[in-house]
């Protein structure tokens, strides 16, 4: 064992109150960039040295990310060779013990694991059995509501289409039962209800694995649901050495079943709890913790906490008010590159923070813009999804009638039954003329060996592009011909019927909507707009020659609940309106805005050096120009701790000194280091 004490010293008072208290309940409130990882394998490695076999230490958290990381610090603490205790998420422990035991619940122990898709496939089959035709509910509705019931999880205040779901899995539910075990098959939820149902009948089992497992450990633990609860509460027994770690203010995941309830209840679910405050920060400046906490602070469920930093005050918490959507995007884009050249710093070091995925279309447009590298997290970049790269090979053809490759993507999407031989016969007679594809379509009516069917539906192909070419030259017109077109190729009922759940097809129908929106400001702000130009616009970026200047993938495009867990020195909050945070729907549902509200206190605390919150008059909804409120939660912050910005403000001297102290700072920890 390496010499633990000499870490020790390196830990601040309360991160050594915490890995020292060894036996009994332990709750470890660890606030955002506190270093709780840090605690949790600093515990382990003590727990070691103090004599604890590694095979009786258990470490829980929810990622294999997390659990290998874990892994990894506690190996670098111990000496070569050791040992090493069972650190994993959930679902690995609970089907390592299945593996061994769940012949006491009458599996065999070589279950399979059925993904969705064979969920998906077992479910379809169900519905078919019973004769199940009713067109309005999905296979992937009903097996969503058999999850929520799985793992103790209601809707609130469902609605009466989740009532009409629900009604239908009461009836389907059983026979799914009852199919999978026939097959020795479990689904990924059965890995946590049946491990919680083999402890809780089996007491010779739950004996045992209380016997083995003497110190656990549960990381985010905000995040635990129902069964998790009771799974962990069973295996470490009322008096058991169970410590855990997480922050109420950082529970965002109550949509899939996370209860807040778990941690705020811990001391009362487990008597002579000691419980350790880690509050103070290491990420983020003073001025940006005084915002954060000044918000987090009108929550009325919540453990009482302040984050507080010895790294100085920094910048203040920049505000800004946009006149709409595009002027938000252009100048967070603008910002962005002023930053960098004053500050010498990394495109990888800024992120764009936003309530979801379908809000990143403008700024990807305005980062193309400015020719600044980005990366979209936790979905497709928006101009790599099908629907947006569908509508742009019709957009190409209508530019460049030779684009073949194009024009064979848009005669699949939607599909016009030219099949595989036709589009063969249609090119070899344009080879053989030295005609382009879509010149060949033009001649379907004379190719031999075309069916009726396929020639008329070639030249149909061929017909709208003739049509919509000369529409397009009317670069005035060309969002309302991009709409036309769009209607009428029904090409929202194509994309419509390619998902399962009426929420994934909305999506898309958001995402072509945007599409158009962006064509129309395009048009708004060209000098002489063409279609070519638009394109070309679309296009201007490219990544390869930008790898070796950013050494990295650029600006992070990030929403809240995929950034939870990550930290960048520049970060842009945007969006921050009400019925998008808070999202409309929360208002009205119990403990809605207070999830919320830890929402928005998750993406300011990512933030370590500067942190920018924007907004706008007007935001761009389906084409229109809607009126936009500011967020409630903006003026929750301190105005101690931020000021509003104007477009072309630099920063303050006293906060310029602040930054480069600190950026002084961080190269003199890690050459130290």
């Amino acid at each position: 064992m390496k010499d633990i004490y000499e870490t020790l010293s390196q830990l601040n008072p309360r991160q050594k109150e915490a890995v020292m208290h060894t036996e009994g309940p332990l709750l470890i409130l660890a606030g955002a960039g506190s270093g709780k990882t840090r605690v949790i394998t600093m515990r382990t490695a003590y727990l070691m040295h103090n004599g604890a076999a590694p095979e009786s230490i258990l470490a829980v958290t929810f990622t294999n990310k997390a659990a290998k990381e874990m892994r990894e610090r506690v190996k670098s603490m111990v000496n070569k060779g050791a040992t090493m205790p069972t650190i994993s998420t959930f679902h690995s422990l609970c089907l390592r013990i299945l593996r061994k035991e769940i012949e006491h619940l009458g599996y065999r122990t070589d279950f399979t694991i059925y993904d969705t898709s064979d969920q998906l496939s077992l479910m379809r089959n169900i519905m078919s059995d019973v004769r199940f035709y009713d067109k309005d509910f999905k296979p992937e509705s009903i097996l969503e509501r058999i999850s929520r019931t799985k793992n103790e999880f209601t809707v609130s205040m469902p609605s009466a289409e989740d009532v009409a779901v629900e009604e239908v899995t009461e009836i389907l539910y059983p026979r799914y039962l009852e199919l999978l075990k026939s097959m020795n098959a479990v689904d990924f939820d059965d890995l946590l209800i049946l491990a919680l149902k083999l402890l809780k009948e089996h007491p010779e089992v739950l004996k045992r694995y209380r016997e083995r497992y003497r110190y656990i450990m549960v990381d985010e633990y905000q995040d635990t649901n129902s069964v998790q609860y009771k799974f962990i509460s069973l295996l470490a027994g009322k008096q058991g050495n169970l410590c855990v770690v997480g922050d109420d203010d950082q529970s965002i995941y109550g949509w899939r079943g996370a209860d807040l309830s778990n941690i705020l209840g811990f001391e009362k679910d487990f008597p002579n709890t000691f419980t350790v405050r880690l509050e103070q920060n290491y990420r983020s400046f003073g001025n940006i913790l005084l915002a954060a906490n000044g918000v987090i602070k009108n929550n009325r469920k919540r453990m009482p906490k302040s984050l507080w930093t010895d790294k100085g005050d920094g910048p203040m918490v920049n505000i800004f008010k946009a006149s709409n959507t595009e002027d938000e995007a252009d100048w967070v884009a603008e910002r962005i590159s002023m930053i960098k050249v004053d500050k010498n710093i990394q495109y990888e070091d800024f992120a764009i923070i936003y309530r979801a995925n379908i809000f990143s279309r403008p700024f990807e447009e305005a980062l193309r813009m400015q020719r600044i590298p980005y990366t979209v997290v936790g979905g497709t970049s928006y101009f790599e999804r099908k629907e947006i790269k569908d509508i742009t090979a019709y957009l190409k053809i209508m530019a460049n009638p030779a684009d073949d490759l194009s024009l064979l993507r848009a005669v699949a999407a939607p599909k016009r039954g030219l099949g595989p031989s036709s589009i063969n016969i249609l090119t070899a007679y344009g080879r053989e003329r030295s005609l382009g594809l879509c010149d060949a379509f033009a001649h379907a009516e004379e190719i031999p060996g075309l069916s009726k069917k396929a020639a008329d539906s070639a030249y149909s192909v061929f017909d709208i592009v003739l049509r919509y070419r000369e529409k397009f030259k009317d670069s005035s017109r060309m969002a309302e011909t991009l709409k036309e077109m769009i209607e009428e190729i029904n090409y929202r009922d194509y994309i419509t019927s390619l998902y399962k759940t009426p929420e994934a097809a909305y999506r898309r129908i958001e995402n072509i909507d945007g599409f158009i929106d962006s064509l129309a400001h395009y048009v708004s702000k060209g000098k002489k707009p063409t279609l070519q130009g638009f394109l070309e616009s679309m296009a201007l970026t490219d990544m390869l020659d930008k790898q070796e200047e950013t050494q990295g993938n650029g600006v992070t495009l990030i929403s809240f609940h995929s950034a939870k867990g990550l930290e960048f020195p520049v970060v842009f909050i945007v969006g921050a309106e009400e019925d998008i945070l808070p999202h409309k729907k929360s208002v009205n549902t119990p403990g809605g805005v207070e999830e919320e509200r830890r929402l928005f206190y998750v993406g300011m605390t990512r933030a370590m050096k500067e942190l920018f919150v924007t907004h706008t008059n007007h935001r761009r909804k389906y084409g229109k120009e809607t009126p936009s409120v500011a967020s409630r939660f903006l003026e929750e912050i301190p105005g101690n701790a931020s000021r509003h910005v104007d477009r072309y403000e630099k920063m303050e001297p006293e906060q310029e000194k602040a930054y480069v102290k600190s950026m002084f700072d961080d190269i003199m920890a890690k050459l130290q280091s």
